[in-house]
Order: C-alpha cells, then sequence, then structure tokens
C-alpha cells in the first residue's frame, strides 16, 4: 500500500513512505516521552512516540486538544528536549539540522513583527542567520521570488497590519522557504482563518509543495485538510499522546483542488473518522 510500510523490529513503530532504500529517513522519532511539571506531579503530554518519515513525505498529525501534537513538532524542532528517547534528521541529531538551517517551522500564529514590510519580515531570518551553513548544497532563496510563488509579489511593502489573516499566514509560510528547509514542520498553520480561506490556503500550499516536495510534518484538527494534503495520516490518542493508528493515503498526485469531491477522497474520510472515534472514545464502565 503506498506511503505505508511496515519498519525493522528495532524501531518499533510505523513508517510513513519507506522506499526500501538504505538511507536514513528524514525524520525519525524513537520512543519520544515528555512531561511538563515537577518530577513529582510530572504531566505526560507525549508518550513512547515512535515514527519514521521518508524523505519527500507529507504526513499530517491529528488528535485531540491537548494530545501533545505541538509539543512533538517542538521536540523535531529542537525547541524542547524529550525526556525520554530520541530523535533524528537525515540520521543526525536534531541540533545538527536547526544549525544548518535543514528545519523550517511554521507556527500556528504567524508572528510577523508588525513594524516590519512584508519583504523586511521575509528577509529577517537571511539578516539574522546571514552566516548560518548550509547543508547539501542548498542554497538561500530570494526572498521575493519566494513571496512571488505564493501570490505575494504585489503587497512586499505592506506591513502586517494592511494584510487579511489567510495573507499574513501566506507571509509566515513564505518566511520558513526562504533557507529552502528539506524539512518543514507546520503547526496548524490555518487555524486562525475562516473556512474558505482555509480551503484556498491548503490547496496553495499543495500547489508550492508538488514543487518542491519537501519533506512535512504538519498538525491539523481538520480531517479534509489531512487527508487532501497526506500521504499518511497520523492519529494520535487523547492525553497523554500516542500513535494510535497511521491511515495511508493514496489518492494519486498531483492532487488538484476538485480531489475533495471525489469517492475515493469521501471513502478516505470516512475512515479516518471511524479511526478517531474508536481512537477517541472516552473510557468508562461498561454496560
Amino acid at each position: 500500500m503506498p506511503g505505508l510500510a511496515p519498519v525493522p523490529h528495532h524501531e518499533a513503530g510505523p513508517s510513513v513512505g519507506r522506499s526500501g532504500a538504505a538511507s536514513a529517513p528524514a525524520v525519525l522519532l524513537r520512543a519520544v516521552s515528555k512531561s511538563f511539571g515537577p518530577r513529582q506531579a510530572a504531566v505526560p503530554a507525549v508518550d513512547d512516540v515512535t515514527l519514521s518519515v521518508e524523505t519527500g513525505k507529507f504526513v499530517t498529525v491529528i488528535g485531540p486538544s491537548g494530545c501533545g501534537k505541538t509539543t512533538l513538532l517542538r521536540i523535531v524542532a529542537g525547541l524542547l528536549d524529550p525526556d525520554r528517547g530520541d530523535v533524528s534528521v537525515f540520521g543526525s541529531p536534531v541540533g545538527r539540522a536547526v544549525e544548518a538551517k535543514g528545519i523550517g517551522f511554521v507556527p500556528q500564529s504567524p508572528a510577523l513583527l508588525p513594524w516590519r514590510t512584508v519583504l523586511e519580515n521575509v528577509q529577517l531570518p537571511l539578516q539574522v542567520n546571514e552566516k548560518a551553513h548550509l547543508a547539501d548544497g542548498r542554497v538561500r532563496r530570494d526572498p521575493v521570488e519566494v513571496l512571488e510563488s505564493f501570490g505575494l509579489g504585489n503587497v512586499l511593502g505592506r506591513r502586517p497590519a494592511q494584510l487579511s489573516g489567510g495573507m499574513q499566514q501566506r507571509v509566515a509560510i513564505a518566511r520558513a522557504f526562504v533557507f529552502d528547509p528539506p524539512v518543514l514542520l507546520m503547526d496548524e498553520p490555518f487555524a486562525a482563518v475562516d473556512e474558505l480561506t482555509r480551503e484556498v490556503l491548503r490547496h496553495e500550499l499543495l500547489s508550492v509543495w508538488q514543487g518542491s516536495r519537501k519533506t512535512v510534518l504538519f498538525v491539523t484538527h481538520s480531517i479534509p485538510e489531512a487527508i487532501a494534503l497526506s500521504d499518511a495520516v497520523v492519529i494520535m490518542s487523547p492525553h497523554p499522546g500516542r500513535i494510535e493508528k497511521v491511515v495511508p493515503v493514496d489518492l494519486p498526485r498531483p492532487r488538484g483542488d476538485l480531489v475533495e469531491t471525489t469517492v475515493e477522497f469521501h471513502e478516505l474520510e470516512r475512515q479516518v473518522r471511524m479511526e478517531i472515534r474508536r481512537s477517541w472514545k472516552p473510557e468508562g464502565p461498561e454496560g
């Protein structure tokens, strides 16, 4: 089945997009756990998560609020250290990928500086990391070119307050692309916009991604969004977060904006909903 294959016993978890090659996966989490709070009263956020994501795959993590989705992304981004387990990016420690600007991060909020123009906001990472060494022969991309690829070439001189919420989010995504990172982490990037804008944005992202085929780990609460974008949907349990199921999405690529009208799409949507209901069913007394 495309997009999903068993992993060797020592990895003990799902693998998305395994190609059979000997190269290391783009992202590998092994038995990762993380709790917050003092040791005596620590609250677990994620527990024993193992996941292997192969190069060029778009993988979405879906789960209820508080199940540790954002925590997982922050661990992969090197912003948090796991209590147990380890994480690697292309076979190397996360810290090495961060130093080489190999990971792009798009938060839920655009986090644009209000006193800087659109172009200046996208130039900021280049200015702050002027001497950063980029691995694998990558080069810094022209911010104007990146903004134009997201349909923002006509607003370069505007400030964030002059933009709609959807346009602000486009700027935030464009900013993550300036170092051409091979791995892109996206934490519910469309959550703050209306549903119609959200649909437009996800298909714009899909179009850009299909041209670059970066490895993406994406977090959302939207089932249609997860299916439209992804090679696989990772379903997490309620608190603490564990991987309950990986559902492969074998819809052909490239996918246009009509993919969500197909019978195959709706069957996958039904399957994911059923798995979610099974995984999130509250525990209680029988009978």
